[in-house]
């Protein structure tokens, strides 16, 4: 009976792991490896001297190695922005020190009018005063330098991001 009910394993980013035994699960919050986010509502295991709940959602308190970690993240703005942190990629300044007119905006560092595609390596970060004075042009052509080069995120690292962004 028990072997049927699966536990949902988070890592320490909170990014999705295989499924494990409630057995297994529960073994990971007793040695302190894992944190016991959601217990099932009816279900308690009983052993000789305690009871303990069921788990069915738990986060490990380290990080483990997941099978995506190597998997390219979506190319969107949200992503784009986490990736160079906010900051336009030409001036160097952070979405705080914007003013309220400005914003910040997705560039492409070989204008899409000119065959640049729309990938990861072709895009950065730039506030829309820096992008409008790029305009169409190539970098070489109006003497413009991007800060750091692009390169292509893993979801692992955007989830990362995302998660310590939050706290």
């Amino acid at each position: 009976m028990w072997e049927r009910h699966r536990c949902e394993v988070l890592n320490l980013t909170y990014e999705r792991l295989k499924p494990v035994s409630f057995r297994r699960a529960l073994q990971l919050v007793i040695k302190g490896k894992a944190t016991l986010l959601e217990e099932h509502p009816t279900l308690c295991f009983r052993s000789f001297d305690d009871i303990y709940p069921v788990p069915v959602r738990i986060v490990l308190k380290k990080m483990v190695k997941a099978g995506n970690q190597h998997v390219p993240a979506m190319v969107n703005n949200r992503n784009l922005f986490l990736r160079d942190n906010y900051t336009c990629q030409y001036c160097g300044r952070h979405k705080t020190e914007l003013s309220n007119k400005e914003s910040l905006t997705r560039d492409h560092i070989h204008p899409q009018d000119k065959g640049g595609q729309d990938v990861w390596m072709n895009l950065v970060t730039a506030c829309n005063r820096c992008n409008n004075k790029k305009g169409n042009s190539l970098l070489e052509d109006i003497n413009m330098k991007l800060i750091t080069p692009p390169r292509v995120p893993t979801t692992y690292e955007i989830q990362h991001r995302m998660h310590t962004e939050r706290k």
